[in-house]
């Protein structure tokens, strides 16, 4: 059974999870009962496994042709940051057509420069869907929220304004396998706060991403 992971980054940390077990075979149950491992900063399943893609990389991202020509080096950089820290390629992007046409759990991953958001989550700077079989990830859809932020890539207009690098570095480490961390300095802290820049991978952020890379 797929399971579903979504992880919101914004003021307030939000983490929705389904509670759905993975689908299993005969005899599976005590196999996956005693493979618990440390998390290293991933997603886990339901029995402690990390949630990762495997060897099923990199990650090759969906971006429309909404997303704005003059960020996609900024979303080249903030890729870059990941792939450095792996020492390998994590991460590659493929331009396509519109967004109209890409739907969540579609088997594509995406990422999507949304210009229209629900109301009642505004707060949300960004957020990352998850879906995964057993322990091995089969789906990453990312969101910008650009109808209730702006974004700024030197320096910040107003206190308001987001660092974009900063935060595509941060969902892309979700689209990885990352969750939030609580400790600090991390790019995968949870909250981001406007006119902040937040791109160093940490020492942690590196000993996480290679614990399943």
């Amino acid at each position: 059974m797929i399971r579903k992971f979504a992880v919101a980054s914004f003021l307030v940390f939000v983490c929705a999870c389904s509670k759905n077990s993975p689908t299993l075979g005969p005899g599976d149950e005590n196999q996956l009962a005693s493979a618990a491992e440390t998390n290293c900063g991933f997603v886990s399943n339901s029995y402690g496994q990390r949630v990762s893609w495997k060897k099923n990389i990199p990650l090759t991202l969906k971006v429309y042709n909404d997303f704005p020509t003059e960020y996609l080096e900024v979303l080249n950089k903030a890729a870059a940051h990941w792939n450095d820290a792996a020492g390998m390629t994590l991460l590659m992007f493929e331009n396509t057509g519109t967004s109209l046409a890409a739907t969540s759990k579609d088997g594509a991953n995406t990422l999507l420069w949304k210009q229209e958001w629900p109301e009642k989550l505004s707060k949300l700077q960004g957020v990352t869907n998850l879906y995964w079989n057993n322990n091995e990830l089969t789906e990453a859809d990312i969101q910008i929220n650009n109808k209730n932020f702006n974004f700024f890539t030197e320096s910040a207009t107003t206190p308001y304004d987001l660092h974009l690098e900063s935060l595509l570095i941060h969902e892309l480490g979700h689209a990885l396998g990352l969750r939030h961390q609580s400790t600090v300095p991390s790019v995968m802290w949870a909250i981001l706060n406007g006119g902040v820049k937040r791109i160093e991978i940490s020492a942690a952020d590196r000993e996480s991403i290679k614990c399943e890379y």
